[in-house]
């Protein structure tokens, strides 16, 4: 046992270093007047407001007229403009898309990712060159290897037996993840040796739930998010169809037990990342009337090889299927949201669906499955950072947090939608304008062409 934790040790060691360095700060005070704030806490916009950045943090938020303008600052005057918080998504694979994702990222204002599965070593090294002002990108926490009981893919790591798994986590803590992911193929009782090592060593568990363990039993000892609304209805949901159809079953599903599971959730603070998107990616995938998305030029090429391996024709009662599905998973999300269950936004970004954009995305489905565009907002901002225990610092825009921002030409409480239209990025107390957003894309377009 100690053999094997050491050496996964010294295959990871290497991302030890990377919560050495600090980001570049902006070197002048920069400041926003006449800008309309919505601060993400839940507050009404406030209109005609000044917010003064010094370094990377936020040092003033006041009505305009009220607030002392520091010498030397960079003066934006944002009148008809919202700022919000930086967008975080919640659910990212940046070994899947490559280095090309990056800038994609940023330029459509997401400013924190959270990568529940790659390479270590490669995601720590963009994370340094980020930090060290080398490379544009979000704020990246990660998982490292994925734990499984069977190995689907490069990305993902067999943990072993009850004892082995215990000796994984303790190697993952001493290089430093954030968290620890499982997937869908872990024993049930190396999964249960996984999340109570997790909580010994001060780890959370995340992804999707094992087959053969329900979601009242994963939420019960602890897991802390649930990745991907159809999760709930694998494993055992799916081992009890006894012949029904899927989408009929979660039908069922919803009149007679969401409600209580549901609860239970809220009782064990149990956080739930929907995805919708990706389910709803691998349709329209599938579905030969949609129209080809210009925005899949911002996609790896190798990933688009990768997903037209994968892909295979399906039948149009299987399309329909898929359909009725994606139907019923947008309203198990409604059922959630109303039950109080936190949610939070993830665009699952692989296969293929584009970096960045994938997020907005995901943020209009929350809304069509009825979010108020302010939850929908949160479910980006707020809640990740409170999530992440980032909450001091991320995730608002107060006084003393870190300038993550965006600035927006309209106002996304009138239509989430909105969160599109990006005028400037701060990131990390850093202005993008529009004419640098728009070379991140040009070189992320070129990028992914290469990568």
């Amino acid at each position: 046992m100690r053999n094997f934790s050491s050496l996964l040790l010294t295959i990871l060691l290497p991302s030890l270093v990377v919560s050495q360095t600090k980001a570049i700060p902006q070197s002048q005070p920069l400041v926003f007047t006449h800008v309309t704030v919505i601060d993400a806490t839940g507050a009404p916009p406030m209109p005609d407001m000044t917010v003064v950045i010094t370094g990377n943090r936020i040092t003033k938020v006041g009505r305009s007229g009220g607030v002392i303008i520091p010498r030397g600052a960079q003066v934006v005057n944002a009148t008809g403009k919202y700022l919000i918080p930086g967008l975080w998504d919640m659910h990212v694979h940046l070994s899947w898309t490559k280095a090309s994702a990056l800038p994609v990222l940023v330029a459509n204002g997401v400013t924190g990712v959270r990568d529940l599965g790659g390479r270590l070593g490669e995601i720590d090294e963009w994370r340094i060159k980020i930090a060290e002002g080398l490379l544009t990108g979000p704020r990246i926490v990660r998982a490292g290897p994925i734990l499984n009981g069977q190995k689907f893919n490069a990305f993902q790591m067999v943990s072993g037996n009850p004892d082995e798994t215990r000796g994984v986590v303790r190697a993952l803590k001493e290089v430093g993840v954030d968290f620890i992911k499982t997937h869908r193929r872990m024993p049930r009782e190396s999964y249960f040796a996984l999340i109570d090592e997790a909580k010994k060593q001060g780890l959370t568990l995340v992804g999707h739930i094992p087959m053969t363990v329900t979601p009242e039993e994963a939420s019960d000892a602890g897991q802390a998010t649930i990745e991907h609304t159809e999760t709930l209805f694998e494993g055992t949901f799916a081992a009890a169809l006894n012949g029904r159809k899927l989408p009929d079953a979660i039908r069922q599903f919803r009149a007679e037990d969401g409600e209580k599971l549901f609860a239970r959730f809220v009782k064990n603070h149990t956080v739930v990342d929907p995805t919708l998107i990706a389910f709803h990616s691998y349709v329209e995938a599938f579905d030969p009337s949609s129209a080809p998305d210009p925005r899949s030029r911002y996609v790896a090429l190798s990933l688009k090889k990768e997903w037209q391996k994968l892909a295979k024709p399906i039948s149009a009662e299987e399309l329909a299927d898929l359909k009725a599905t994606f139907a019923e998973l947008r309203e198990v999300v409604r059922q959630m949201n109303r039950s109080g269950v936190t949610l939070v936004a993830g665009s699952d970004i692989a296969g293929p669906r584009v970096p960045g954009f994938g997020l907005h995305d995901e943020l209009l489905l929350l809304v069509e499955a009825g979010l108020t565009p302010m939850q929908a907002l949160q479910a980006a901002t707020l809640t990740p950072a409170r999530v992440l225990n980032k909450g001091d610092d991320l995730g608002s825009i107060e006084t003393g947090k870190i300038a993550d921002l965006v600035l927006l030409d309209g106002n996304p409480l009138d239509d989430i939608r909105n969160t599109q239209r990006i005028r400037v990025v701060i990131l990390n107390g850093k202005l993008l304008d529009r004419a640098a957003l728009n070379r991140l894309l040009a070189e992320a377009e070129r990028a992914a062409q290469q990568s």
